[in-house]
């Protein structure tokens, strides 16, 4: 999956980024070319996290069956959060940041 900079919209491989700097759940990357920062925009890190984050627990509670009366339920949710998070990854646009103070 090639990720595209915001600044020159050079379409960068993954192994093409040298520079990545994370804290916490934010990553921000460097572009080779223009060597901008760039990184997903917060709100959609966030509901990434969300949607991966309701993946796990909805897996953990049908893997124990806890409350299988939910199961389908809990099958359905994990599935709405998975989908957003890999509509995200794959959708999502990068958007220029300062650079991040290491």
């Amino acid at each position: 999956m090639k990720v595209t900079c915001p600044n020159c919209q050079e379409k960068l491989t993954p192994k093409a980024i040298k520079n990545i700097n994370k804290k916490g759940i934010y990553v921000a990357k460097q572009c080779p070319s223009c060597e901008n920062w760039f990184s997903l925009s917060k709100p959609l890190t966030i509901l990434k996290t969300l949607g991966i984050s309701l993946l796990l627990l909805t897996s953990l509670l049908n893997m124990f069956d806890i409350k299988s009366e939910y199961s389908l339920v809990f099958s359905g949710i994990g599935f709405a959060g998975i989908l957003v998070a890999i509509l995200i990854t794959f959708l999502g646009k990068n958007e220029k940041v300062d650079k991040p103070v290491v």
